[in-house]
């Protein structure tokens, strides 16, 4: 394959791997630094959040990006609102009569049907990013219903998406390394979805919490209001809104 990215990303394309986000924790380990790309036509051990499969049909977007998370490794999590106003914006441009939300904490959604997910992974000193988009099928739903660009009548590749989304990428990393969290919070919380309204958080252990959706903090947690009129922090959890659980 002789497709190349934008600055400052360099492509490693395959036709297949287990996990594009193992096989560029090899390729750290070799010598790879900041910019580095794997792409790969399919995966036979691809995974999302909490150890859980993500189903990797040919045709889709398997990615990973090896990014270097600034001075400090405390604010690498920011990294997936980055990624996730960067694909937001990638899809949105591919696709532009569809309208694209941002999901806490690091989805993205058509239709309230989940289009892209994310995986990020510390490989020190880096972090990896692996993003899987649904671009020719959408696999059986599992925890959330899903959907893919097919349905919404594009005809991109993923080569078509990969770049579209390294552009944006690179812009938005750029900013977050240059003005902090702040240009990147308020954009997400623009093209979020379920803002200002009601959901539920299931946390690790199982419990779920209802309460209201009243925005992000400073850092990046979801603002749980609850019926008592206090408001929770939440760092890691599960969302689903009324109607899609």
């Amino acid at each position: 394959m002789m497709e190349t990215l934008a600055e400052p990303f360099r492509l490693i394309a395959l036709d297949q791997t287990d996990s594009t986000n193992d096989e560029l924790r090899r390729q750290a380990g070799k010598g790879a630094g900041h910019g580095t790309v794997v792409w790969a036509g399919r995966q036979s051990a691809g995974r999302g959040r909490r150890g859980r499969q993500w189903v990797s049909v040919e045709g889709n977007l398997h990615c990973s990006f090896l990014l270097d998370p600034g001075p400090s490794l405390a604010d690498a999590p920011q990294l997936s609102f980055v990624a996730a106003v960067a694909v937001r914006e990638a899809l949105a441009g591919l696709v532009p009569s569809a309208s694209f939300q941002a999901k806490w904490p690091n989805d993205v959604l058509c239709q309230g049907r989940k289009m892209v997910g994310m995986l990020m992974e510390l490989a020190e000193p880096w972090i990896i990013l692996g993003i899987g988009v649904n671009i020719a099928v959408a696999p059986e739903p599992g925890l959330y219903p899903t959907a893919c660009l097919r349905q919404l009548g594009s005809g991109a590749a993923p080569f078509d998406v990969l770049a579209a989304l390294a552009e944006h990428l690179g812009t938005w990393y750029g900013r977050w390394r240059q003005e902090g969290f702040a240009p990147v919070r308020e954009a997400w919380l623009a093209g979020a979805a379920g803002v200002g309204g009601p959901v539920t958080v299931r946390l690790a252990d199982e419990t779920a919490l209802d309460g209201t959706f009243t925005g992000l903090d400073a850092q990046g947690a979801l603002l749980l209001g609850l019926p008592d009129g206090t408001v929770r922090r939440i760092l890691a959890g599960d969302v689903f809104f009324p109607g899609a659980r």
